[in-house]
């Protein structure tokens, strides 16, 4: 079984005593294995998780799915706080993320660098293309842009060796579980597109999927992009969609509100997903 705890992610579900903020944090069980995909913006996932009755302290890796604050920003909170496991990240996960608006850039970056991993001695391993952590459970990077379609706000920027770059996020990974209906995917903001992530685990892992969850980064799609995503996915087989947090009120009422075979719903702060 896979079990997927939401531990933070902008709206709350029934369980008021736990913080919603803009950010994401999931807790995947599988395999015998925990693995802490993103940490949110400060310290509110650490807590919900104490409110949950779970444990961070020994899970056994923690995948940050891109460097922007609400995904990796709580991160040193975590490890202030007893989370030591080995740390997952793409390429150029340390080059600084901004925000162009004119001539003013906003700090939208993780907080620390790999110094602050060297004096805490936790290790690093960076998925170049596809990582396997144990058996079943994979890191896949470096998606392959299918769709063109999906392509990330021109303001989002990286400062680089040489000067500032529009970012196309080389730092963006995901979580791929084998289950025995397909693949599980977990995604932080999908910024390279979800499409274009969801062809590259496919292609690369050589199975299907059956579900994913995470931020689809739909919240400036317009309707056209939104019904060939889902029109997409449907094509794909996908059996359980999952979206939440940067995938917008409005697409995800469209896509809640779709109806078809393919089971759709907003995994909140506080929900747990169970499956075989």
């Amino acid at each position: 079984m896979t079990i997927l705890r939401t531990l933070l992610e902008n709206n709350l579900s029934r369980n008021r005593a736990l913080t919603a903020e803009h950010g994401l944090s999931f807790l995947v069980e599988t395999g015998g294995k925990r693995i802490l995909f993103d940490c949110g913006a400060g310290k509110a996932a650490r807590k919900n998780a104490e409110k949950m009755h779970v444990s961070l302290k020994d899970v056994d890796y923690v995948v940050l799915s891109h460097s922007h604050y609400d995904h990796a920003a709580g991160y040193p909170d975590m490890v202030s706080h007893g989370v030591h496991a080995p740390l997952v990240t793409g390429p150029h996960f340390f080059e600084e993320k901004y925000a162009r608006e004119g001539e003013k850039y906003a700090y939208l970056g993780c907080g620390f660098g790999p110094e602050f991993l060297d004096k805490k001695g936790i290790a690093r391993q960076v998925c170049e293309g596809s990582l396997t952590l144990f058996d079943g459970c994979h890191v896949v990077g470096g998606f392959e842009r299918t769709y063109a379609f999906e392509k990330a706000p021109a303001r989002f920027v990286r400062q680089t060796a040489a000067g500032m770059a529009e970012d196309d996020f080389p730092d963006e990974v995901c979580l791929a579980v084998e289950t025995v209906k397909g693949l599980v995917v977990i995604a932080g903001c999908s910024h390279p597109g979800i499409l274009n992530m969801l062809e590259t685990v496919k292609k690369r892992l050589d199975m299907p999927v059956y579900a994913v969850f995470g931020g689809s980064h739909l919240v400036e799609a317009d309707e056209e992009r939104v019904k060939a995503t889902m029109d997409r996915l449907r094509d794909m087989g996908i059996g359980i969609v999952g979206f939440n947090h940067c995938t917008g009120d409005a697409a995800q009422e469209r896509i809640c509100g779709d109806g078809d075979q393919v089971a759709y719903f907003h995994p909140k702060t506080g929900d747990c997903i169970f499956l075989p």
